[in-house]
């Protein structure tokens, strides 16, 4: 309650909070309660904003920012402007690989688009996010998608000063990605959702040896 309190740490952003906002207005740089929370963090958090934020960056500063992202669409808002870039080149290629993924905007459900996709099947997605596929980067020796979560202690905004820790958290997918089309129908094969613990995969750890040594 009020100002008795000096460090916040929570799940959830308390920025929509007007009890825990009020207190953190009008304090000096490095004199404010702690927050393990920076405003406008969600902007980066949630796909469909950062596909608008990417989008932004991209307008303003072309010779840096783009192509940074993959073509993006997000529906509803944007299902006009999709359909039509289905019409001109269609959902998949000349060899029936996929061109696009969707993603509910609520974090799950990822899919390849499929080739005969209409403006209906795209209505039917409700609030999504339509990308283009891109080919991941994969291991010649663990030929799975992999992700890397990367720790950040920021303990300044202004002036910004955050610290890498060197630990970091390596996730691969549980099965192959795919040699061809058909592989597809397989969504493990391209989504990280049941992952495979590096311990399990002791060809991965010769190739971190490998780094090592290079």
């Amino acid at each position: 309650q009020g100002r008795n309190w000096s460090l916040l740490w929570s799940w959830r952003s308390p920025w929509t909070d007007a009890a825990l906002v009020r207190p953190l207005r009008g304090s000096r740089a490095g004199a404010g309660p702690i927050v393990n929370h920076v405003g406008g963090l969600n902007e980066l958090a949630y796909k469909s904003k950062l596909a608008v934020f990417a989008a932004s960056l991209a307008a303003a500063h072309p010779s840096t920012f783009e192509g940074v992202a993959p073509e993006t669409y997000i529906l509803p808002d944007q299902l006009g402007a999709l359909a039509r870039r289905l019409k001109s080149e269609g959902a998949a290629d000349a060899h029936g690989w996929p061109r696009w993924l969707s993603k509910s905007v609520k974090h799950r459900g990822v899919r390849v688009l499929p080739s005969n996709a209409s403006e209906n099947y795209l209505r039917s997605l409700n609030a999504a996010l339509v990308q283009r596929r891109v080919k991941p980067l994969l291991l010649r020796s663990v030929p799975r998608v992999f992700d890397l979560g990367l720790y950040v202690l920021l303990s300044s905004v202004r002036p910004l000063r955050a610290y890498l820790f060197e630990e970091a958290l390596v996730r691969f997918g549980s099965a192959e990605y795919p040699a061809s089309p058909a592989g597809f129908a397989r969504q493990e094969s391209f989504v990280i959702d049941d992952y495979s613990p590096v311990w399990k995969l002791p060809a991965f750890a010769a190739d971190v040896r490998a780094c090592g040594e290079s």
